[in-house]
């Protein structure tokens, strides 16, 4: 990735709570068709993709053009459509399984950080 395309991904992902517009979604189809997208801006992504039918179809061309070009060569037969909603659902799960994981996570810290603080009254009691 360039630098100009990390510092424009950043800048993109700084927008936490505004929704995606069409111009952002563009911007990243390719990062997402690579697999480099998480997290919220992942979530945001695959919102605006099932709210706007025009970046749907967009995505859709995209992944039709990356992908048969490059299986034309081998000649086999193939379904780009199927693939592109098998991909988009394993994707899906995969954003629900890592928040599941940072929810896991922050309770986990937050008890360890209640045991420190009980063990630090138990401590400051005893002298």
């Amino acid at each position: 990735m360039k630098d100009s395309e990390r510092s424009e991904h950043k800048s993109i992902r700084a927008r936490r709570k505004d929704p995606m517009d069409c111009k952002e979604f563009l911007k990243l189809v390719p990062i997402w068709l690579e697999g480099r997208l998480d997290g919220r801006l992942g979530t945001m992504f695959l919102d605006h993709m099932n709210q706007c039918e025009d970046c749907n179809e967009e995505l859709h061309i995209q992944y039709l053009v990356r992908e048969g070009t490059a299986r034309l060569e081998s000649g086999g037969n193939f379904n780009l459509d199927k693939e592109l909603s098998d991909k988009v659902g394993s994707y899906r799960k995969k954003l629900k399984r890592r928040h599941r994981e940072n929810v896991v996570i922050y309770w986990m810290e937050a008890v360890a950080a209640i045991a420190i603080v009980f063990m630090l009254v138990l401590v400051a009691v005893k002298m």
